[in-house]
């Protein structure tokens, strides 16, 4: 059974970002774009096991690599919270602490 997504303010505010940046040169792969992340997001709701432990960044974390974006999210029993979207060329470290 899929579990409920969530997405943190902080990761919406990642999404307005990413297309903001990808809509610069056009407004519909920005569209396409945060479309492909947001599936992947509700991919993470149904497929436990997926992603990599990231306890080095925050207790919980876990990440999945889309091209050149990470997501980063915390899964319970009943929800998969999404934490932040990132490009993976950032300092992420000094983003997530």
């Amino acid at each position: 059974m899929a579990k409920q997504l969530f997405i943190s303010n902080e990761a919406l505010s990642d999404l307005q970002d990413i297309w903001e940046f990808i809509a610069e040169d056009s407004q519909i792969n920005a569209d396409r774009f945060i479309d492909q992340l947001y599936s992947k997001c509700i991919d993470l709701t149904k497929l436990d096991g997926v992603g990599r432990h990231r306890n080095d960044l925050l207790k919980d974390m876990m990440s999945l690599p889309y091209k050149k974006y990470i997501i980063f999210f915390r899964r319970s029993n009943k929800k998969i919270e999404i934490v932040r979207i990132l490009r993976g060329s950032r300092d992420i470290q000094s983003i997530i602490y």
